[in-house]
Protein backbone atom coordinates (compact mmCIF):
# COMPACT_ATOMS: atom_id res chain seq x y z
CA UNK A 1 0.00 0.00 0.00
CA UNK A 2 3.08 2.55 0.37
CA UNK A 3 3.74 2.43 -3.09
CA UNK A 4 -0.36 3.01 -3.95
CA UNK A 5 -0.31 6.20 -1.75
CA UNK A 6 3.01 7.43 -3.19
CA UNK A 7 1.77 6.61 -6.69
CA UNK A 8 -1.52 8.91 -6.34
CA UNK A 9 0.70 11.80 -4.78
CA UNK A 10 4.10 12.54 -5.29
CA UNK A 11 4.12 12.01 -9.68
CA UNK A 12 0.67 13.62 -9.47
CA UNK A 13 1.54 16.45 -8.02
CA UNK A 14 4.81 16.82 -9.58
CA UNK A 15 3.52 16.28 -13.05
CA UNK A 16 0.66 18.53 -12.52
CA UNK A 17 2.48 21.55 -11.04
CA UNK A 18 5.43 21.48 -14.26
CA UNK A 19 2.16 21.85 -16.19
CA UNK A 20 1.29 24.77 -14.04
CA UNK A 21 4.29 26.41 -14.33
CA UNK A 22 4.30 26.32 -17.97
CA UNK A 23 0.54 27.62 -18.36
CA UNK A 24 2.05 30.77 -16.02
CA UNK A 25 4.92 31.08 -18.20
CA UNK A 26 2.07 31.22 -21.27
CA UNK A 27 0.40 33.82 -19.27
CA UNK A 28 3.13 36.34 -18.36
CA UNK A 29 4.07 36.13 -21.87
CA UNK A 30 1.15 36.87 -23.03
CA UNK A 31 0.22 39.84 -21.06
CA UNK A 32 3.26 41.45 -22.34
CA UNK A 33 2.46 40.62 -25.91
CA UNK A 34 -0.62 42.30 -25.29
CA UNK A 35 0.84 45.45 -23.18
CA UNK A 36 -1.38 44.58 -19.99
CA UNK A 37 0.22 44.77 -16.60
CA UNK A 38 0.62 41.27 -15.16
CA UNK A 39 -0.96 42.37 -12.04
CA UNK A 40 -4.03 41.96 -13.50
CA UNK A 41 -4.15 38.73 -14.23
CA UNK A 42 -2.92 37.55 -10.64
CA UNK A 43 -5.78 39.88 -9.45
CA UNK A 44 -8.59 38.37 -11.58
CA UNK A 45 -10.68 36.09 -10.30
CA UNK A 46 -14.15 34.24 -11.58
CA UNK A 47 -16.17 35.91 -9.08
CA UNK A 48 -16.25 38.19 -6.82
CA UNK A 49 -16.37 35.70 -3.88
CA UNK A 50 -13.68 33.34 -5.20
CA UNK A 51 -9.73 33.81 -5.15
CA UNK A 52 -7.75 35.39 -7.56
CA UNK A 53 -5.21 33.49 -9.48
CA UNK A 54 -2.07 34.30 -7.05
CA UNK A 55 -4.67 32.62 -4.43
CA UNK A 56 -5.62 29.36 -6.47
CA UNK A 57 -1.61 29.26 -6.88
CA UNK A 58 -0.42 29.52 -3.92
CA UNK A 59 -3.58 26.84 -2.73
CA UNK A 60 -2.11 24.38 -4.91
CA UNK A 61 1.07 24.15 -3.95
CA UNK A 62 0.30 23.99 0.07
CA UNK A 63 -1.99 21.46 -1.35
CA UNK A 64 0.81 19.04 -2.46
CA UNK A 65 3.33 19.97 -0.01
CA UNK A 66 1.03 19.71 3.21
CA UNK A 67 -0.55 16.18 1.94
CA UNK A 68 3.42 14.67 1.10
CA UNK A 69 4.06 16.36 4.71
CA UNK A 70 0.93 14.86 6.90
CA UNK A 71 1.87 11.17 4.50
CA UNK A 72 5.21 11.31 5.52
CA UNK A 73 5.73 12.81 8.78
CA UNK A 74 8.31 15.26 7.04
CA UNK A 75 8.16 18.59 7.89
CA UNK A 76 7.11 20.68 4.76
CA UNK A 77 8.98 24.07 4.04
CA UNK A 78 6.95 27.05 4.98
CA UNK A 79 6.06 29.58 2.50
CA UNK A 80 4.64 32.91 3.87
CA UNK A 81 1.90 34.12 1.36
CA UNK A 82 3.55 37.25 0.58
CA UNK A 83 4.08 36.33 -3.50
CA UNK A 84 3.27 38.88 -5.87
CA UNK A 85 4.37 38.34 -9.13
CA UNK A 86 4.97 35.92 -11.38
CA UNK A 87 8.51 34.98 -10.80
CA UNK A 88 7.89 34.90 -6.97
CA UNK A 89 4.83 32.31 -7.74
CA UNK A 90 7.59 30.27 -10.19
CA UNK A 91 9.75 29.69 -7.20
CA UNK A 92 7.17 28.96 -5.15
CA UNK A 93 6.11 26.38 -7.87
CA UNK A 94 9.98 25.20 -7.97
CA UNK A 95 10.23 25.05 -4.12
CA UNK A 96 7.31 22.84 -3.89
CA UNK A 97 8.39 20.54 -6.19
CA UNK A 98 11.97 20.06 -5.00
CA UNK A 99 10.57 18.96 -1.58
CA UNK A 100 7.56 16.40 -3.19
CA UNK A 101 10.64 14.73 -4.94
CA UNK A 102 12.75 14.97 -1.79
CA UNK A 103 10.79 12.38 -0.39
CA UNK A 104 11.60 8.86 -0.84
CA UNK A 105 8.70 5.97 -1.89
CA UNK A 106 9.33 4.18 1.07
CA UNK A 107 9.06 7.36 3.47
CA UNK A 108 4.92 7.65 2.81
CA UNK A 109 2.40 6.04 4.66
CA UNK A 110 2.72 2.17 5.00
CA UNK A 111 -1.09 1.54 5.05
CA UNK A 112 -4.01 3.28 3.46
CA UNK A 113 -5.70 2.80 6.69
CA UNK A 114 -3.10 5.26 8.74
CA UNK A 115 -4.57 8.25 10.55
CA UNK A 116 -4.62 11.67 9.14
CA UNK A 117 -5.62 14.86 11.44
CA UNK A 118 -5.25 18.28 9.49
CA UNK A 119 -5.98 21.38 11.61
CA UNK A 120 -8.09 24.34 9.76
CA UNK A 121 -9.07 27.54 11.63
CA UNK A 122 -12.80 26.20 13.17
CA UNK A 123 -11.42 22.98 14.29
CA UNK A 124 -9.80 19.18 13.20
CA UNK A 125 -10.30 16.90 10.70
CA UNK A 126 -9.73 13.39 10.94
CA UNK A 127 -9.18 10.89 7.73
CA UNK A 128 -7.70 7.28 6.93
CA UNK A 129 -4.83 8.21 4.44
CA UNK A 130 -6.60 6.92 1.45
CA UNK A 131 -9.66 9.00 2.11
CA UNK A 132 -7.34 12.24 2.95
CA UNK A 133 -6.28 11.40 -0.21
CA UNK A 134 -8.73 10.92 -2.50
CA UNK A 135 -11.90 12.80 -0.94
CA UNK A 136 -9.70 15.95 0.08
CA UNK A 137 -6.50 16.35 -1.14
CA UNK A 138 -6.89 15.45 -5.06
CA UNK A 139 -9.99 17.55 -5.27
CA UNK A 140 -8.86 20.36 -3.42
CA UNK A 141 -6.10 20.34 -5.87
CA UNK A 142 -7.40 20.27 -9.00
CA UNK A 143 -10.14 22.26 -7.85
CA UNK A 144 -7.51 24.59 -8.04
CA UNK A 145 -5.43 24.33 -10.91
CA UNK A 146 -8.69 24.07 -12.51
CA UNK A 147 -10.04 27.61 -11.18
CA UNK A 148 -6.46 28.75 -11.86
CA UNK A 149 -6.82 27.63 -15.71
CA UNK A 150 -10.27 29.08 -16.29
CA UNK A 151 -9.15 32.86 -14.84
CA UNK A 152 -6.46 32.84 -17.64
CA UNK A 153 -8.84 31.61 -19.99
CA UNK A 154 -11.45 34.16 -19.01
CA UNK A 155 -9.17 36.58 -19.75
CA UNK A 156 -7.34 35.43 -23.27
CA UNK A 157 -4.73 33.50 -22.69
CA UNK A 158 -4.16 31.55 -25.46
CA UNK A 159 -4.05 28.50 -22.99
CA UNK A 160 -5.61 24.63 -23.85
CA UNK A 161 -6.63 21.54 -22.41
CA UNK A 162 -3.09 20.20 -23.90
CA UNK A 163 -1.47 22.77 -21.49
CA UNK A 164 -3.50 21.71 -18.68
CA UNK A 165 -2.86 17.74 -18.58
CA UNK A 166 1.02 18.46 -20.31
CA UNK A 167 2.11 15.01 -21.70
CA UNK A 168 0.95 12.63 -19.56
CA UNK A 169 3.87 9.97 -18.00
CA UNK A 170 4.10 6.53 -19.32
CA UNK A 171 1.23 7.67 -22.23
CA UNK A 172 2.14 6.32 -25.93
CA UNK A 173 -0.19 6.43 -29.15
CA UNK A 174 -0.39 5.71 -32.51
CA UNK A 175 -2.32 7.80 -35.63
CA UNK A 176 -2.04 11.55 -35.99
CA UNK A 177 -1.97 12.08 -32.27
CA UNK A 178 1.26 11.02 -32.08
CA UNK A 179 2.39 14.55 -34.56
CA UNK A 180 0.57 16.64 -33.11
CA UNK A 181 1.00 16.20 -29.14
CA UNK A 182 4.75 14.74 -29.78
CA UNK A 183 4.20 11.56 -28.49
CA UNK A 184 6.25 8.66 -28.40
CA UNK A 185 4.24 5.24 -30.25
CA UNK A 186 4.32 1.90 -28.19
CA UNK A 187 6.27 -0.58 -28.73
CA UNK A 188 5.38 -3.53 -31.24
CA UNK A 189 4.68 -6.04 -28.81
CA UNK A 190 2.84 -3.98 -26.99
CA UNK A 191 0.07 -3.10 -29.66
CA UNK A 192 0.46 -6.86 -30.00
CA UNK A 193 -0.73 -7.04 -26.17
CA UNK A 194 -3.12 -5.31 -25.69
CA UNK A 195 -4.85 -6.91 -29.54
CA UNK A 196 -4.87 -10.23 -28.28
CA UNK A 197 -6.77 -8.69 -24.60
CA UNK A 198 -9.36 -7.47 -27.00
CA UNK A 199 -9.57 -10.16 -28.90
CA UNK A 200 -9.95 -12.44 -25.77
CA UNK A 201 -12.53 -9.94 -24.05
CA UNK A 202 -14.78 -9.60 -27.63
CA UNK A 203 -14.82 -13.95 -27.48
CA UNK A 204 -15.78 -14.51 -24.25
CA UNK A 205 -18.44 -11.89 -24.79
CA UNK A 206 -20.08 -13.61 -28.27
Amino acid sequence: MTVELYRLTSPVFVHNLKNLSAVMKIALKSARDRDIDPQVLLNSRLAPDMFPLVRQVQIMTDNAKGCCSRLTGIEAPVFADGDDTFAQLQQRITSTIRFIKGLKRSQFAASADDSIEMKVPIGTLYFSAQDYVNGWVLPNFYFHFTTAYNILRHNGVEVGKADFLGLVPGMSATGKIVKMMGLPQPKKNTIKKIGKKLRRKEKNEN
